[in-house]
Formats: C-alpha cells, sequence, structure tokens
C-alpha cells in the first residue's frame, strides 16, 4: 500500500515582537507538517492557512474586509498574556486560538495543526481562566456605549451629558464594565478595549467633539 503523504499547512508568522517572531519562525522551520510562508499583509495574508501573529495582527484581522475574513484563515496569538473576557469575545469574533508565549515549542506545533484544521486551541492555562469566569456576562449594548465615550478620555459626567442619563447611572455602567474587563481602572479598561479591538473607533468618532469636562 502507497503510503499518502500529508499535505503541509502553510503557516505565516507576523509578530511584533522580533525577537519572539524569530523564537517561532525556529520552532517551526523544521517541522515537516508544516511550510512557512510569507505574510502578505496586502492581501491578507492569503497565501497561508494559519496566521501566528500578536494581538494587534489579530485584530486587524478581525476588523478586515469580509472578504479577507471569508478566506480559510486560522489566526493563532502568541503573546505574554491576555484576560478573559476580551480573549473570550475575540473567539465568539473569529480568533481560532491563543497561546502564552511560555509555551513549549511542542505546543505551538499541536496548536498550529489543530487551528490549521478547524479546530480551536486555547493554552491550558487560559482555557482554565476562560472557564472560571464563563459565567461572567458579556457588555450590554449600554455598556458598551459608555466603553466607546469612556475609551475617548471622557468622564462620568461628559458620558452623562452624551447619553441623557444621570452620572450615578454612567458610574453604575464603569462599575460593570471595569469587573466585566477584569480591569482595575478605567484606564486600563480603555487599553484592554483598545488593544483587543472591542472600542469601534469610527462608532466612537461620532463623539469626536463632545465636551471633555
Amino acid at each position: 500500500m502507497v503510503k499518502v503523504r500529508q499535505r503541509q499547512l502553510k503557516v505565516a508568522i507576523s509578530h511584533e515582537e522580533p525577537l519572539l517572531a524569530m523564537g517561532i519562525r525556529a520552532s517551526l522551520e523544521h517541522e515537516p507538517s508544516l511550510e512557512l510562508v510569507e505574510a502578505d499583509a496586502a492581501h491578507g495574508f492569503l497565501p497561508a492557512q494559519v496566521l501566528v501573529t500578536d494581538w494587534s495582527g489579530a485584530m486587524r484581522w478581525l476588523r478586515a474586509d469580509p472578504v479577507v475574513r471569508d478566506c480559510p484563515l486560522a489566526v493563532l496569538v502568541v503573546a505574554s498574556h491576555a484576560r478573559e473576557q476580551p480573549l473570550l469575545s475575540a473567539l465568539r469574533r473569529g480568533l481560532s486560538g491563543m497561546l502564552l508565549c511560555s509555551c513549549t515549542p511542542l505546543e505551538l506545533v499541536h496548536a498550529i495543526e489543530a487551528v490549521g484544521t478547524g479546530r480551536n486551541y486555547v493554552c491550558v492555562e487560559m482555557a482554565q481562566r476562560v472557564a472560571a469566569n464563563f459565567s461572567r456576562e458579556p457588555l450590554t449594548s449600554r455598556e458598551d456605549t459608555v466603553l466607546q465615550l469612556l475609551a475617548r478620555g471622557q468622564c462620568n459626567k461628559a458620558i452623562a451629558s452624551n447619553l441623557g442619563i444621570a452620572p450615578g447611572t454612567v458610574k453604575s455602567h464603569v462599575k460593570a464594565i471595569l469587573g466585566k474587563l477584569a480591569a482595575s481602572s478605567r484606564t486600563e479598561a480603555a487599553h484592554i478595549a483598545t488593544e483587543l479591538g472591542i472600542v469601534d473607533v469610527a462608532k466612537s468618532s461620532r463623539f469626536e467633539n463632545a465636551p471633555m469636562y
């Protein structure tokens, strides 16, 4: 019986941390089941089946044109950290998987093979943290709107004025947002939301000329 050679997965690496990118490439370049290809940012990384990237690269893809999004590309994030709720949100929006940069080369290969065949893969540590916080509710529509304004640096009084609600109500929404994003401050919440694409820049721009009390 002739043994059919398994088709290699085409993998592109596009990571904002040069040393980490080099380490990922070194871990994969001799793996027989994988073929490393150049990431083609101009064409949505189309030459690849799997994109190994950072959070910024993943969020660019999640916000990409629907034609690009429909291409058979699995996106795997390798990062030093992640927060449970934003990670869960990214997975719901189409992220294929996430690994901490402390993972082993073997786990990296397993993760790439998993997402490359249509499955999701999240490292054990993050999967346990997500499971422990799975009962947390997602942001409500009103909380999302408050977050857009909060991310632009507006205080509770300014947000209340824009939305026509009481400052005390805004304070309650902000408290809920901090809890759901596992953030310790308004600044951290805005950073998390911006970093992971939760803040809709186009939506927020409608408030660009709003008063900043």
